[in-house]
C-alpha cells in the first residue's frame, strides 16, 4: 500500500477511536455531575468495545515489540509507528496512568465499570488516550497533506 493509502487507512481509525474516547469522556464527566447524556447507551457501548477492542491490540503488539525487538508483523507501518510512539512515551514517562504503562487488561476492565472510583480512574486513561492518538492524527494529516 502506498503511503498516502496508509495515512489515509490510519487517519480514519485514529477519528473513530478519537471519537470513541470523547464519546466516553463526556459520558463519564456528564454521569459523574448526575447529569443525563444526549449520547444512546448504544454509543456509548460501542465507544467502549472499541476502546476495549484496541486496547486489547494494542496490549499484544506492545508486548511482542518490548519482548523480540523486531519489526512487528502483520500490521500496517503506520500501527506500527503509533506502537513505538507509544513504547518511547512510556519510556519518556509521558504516559503516567498505571492502566497504560502495564495493566492493560485493568484499563479495559475500569472502561466498563459501573463504580463510582473506576469512574475517576477512566478520565485521567482517556486523556492520555486522546494526546497519542492526537498526535498520530498530526503526523498522518502531514502525510496526506505534504505539510501545507
Amino acid at each position: 500500500m502506498k503511503p498516502q493509502e496508509l495515512a489515509s487507512q490510519s487517519f480514519h481509525e485514529n477519528q473513530k477511536l478519537l471519537t470513541a474516547v470523547n464519546t466516553l469522556s463526556i459520558h463519564t464527566k456528564l454521569e459523574m455531575k448526575g447529569c443525563s447524556d444526549l449520547n444512546d447507551e448504544k454509543a456509548v457501548l460501542h465507544a467502549k468495545d472499541e476502546l476495549c477492542s484496541f486496547l486489547k491490540e494494542l496490549d499484544r503488539q506492545v508486548q511482542h515489540a518490548e519482548s523480540n525487538k523486531q519489526p512487528l508483523l502483520g500490521i500496517d507501518q503506520r500501527r506500527q509507528q503509533f506502537v513505538s510512539n507509544f513504547i518511547e512515551a512510556k519510556r519518556s514517562y509521558k504516559i503516567q496512568s498505571p492502566f497504560l504503562r502495564d495493566k492493560f487488561s485493568e484499563a479495559e476492565y475500569i472502561l466498563r465499570s459501573e463504580k463510582e472510583a473506576d469512574k475517576r480512574a477512566i478520565l485521567p486513561i482517556l486523556a492520555e488516550l486522546r494526546i497519542l492518538i492526537e498526535e498520530h492524527l498530526e503526523s498522518d494529516i502531514n502525510q496526506l497533506l505534504g505539510g501545507i
